[in-house]
Order: C-alpha cells, then sequence, then structure tokens
C-alpha cells in the first residue's frame, strides 16, 4: 500500500513538474483572489502532519480560482 502511494505521488509531481514548463496559470496571493490563507494554511498544518506521523509520502495541494493559482508543497522530511 505505501509503495503504491509513493508511486502514485511520484507519477502527480512529474506531472506537475511538466505543467508547471507550460503555467498557464498564473499565480497569486490567497487573498488577492478571495481566498483565506488562515484556511489554506490548516490545510497545509493537517497534511504536514500527516507526513511527519508517516501516514502520507507527501502532498501537493493546488487551489485554482478566477484562472489563478495558489500552490503548496508538503515534503517528507530529510532523513537523519
Amino acid at each position: 500500500m505505501k509503495a503504491l502511494a509513493l508511486v502514485l505521488v511520484m507519477s502527480f509531481s512529474l506531472l506537475l513538474v511538466a505543467g508547471a514548463a507550460a503555467d498557464p496559470l498564473p499565480r497569486a496571493k490567497a487573498e488577492e483572489v478571495g481566498l483565506s490563507s488562515e484556511k489554506l494554511d490548516r490545510i497545509g498544518r493537517i497534511l504536514r502532519a500527516d507526513v511527519e506521523r508517516g501516514r502520507i509520502p507527501g502532498a501537493v495541494v493546488i487551489v485554482a480560482r478566477t484562472s489563478t493559482r495558489w500552490a503548496s508543497a508538503t515534503r517528507p522530511p530529510a532523513p537523519r
């Protein structure tokens, strides 16, 4: 199950990298497009906690609104 999750995350990451080259949507700060930084940060905190606990290998959140995107990535902690 963990191997499948890792493959899915890596595949999605590759798609993001390929998509970033085209970059059809401009980036913006959350409030500039009517989003709440506080609520988006809460999503990030929850996902980071899941990564740190080992529940998921990593996460990428992309929210698009009014043809503008806000993006966040959470990666596993570096090995110690």
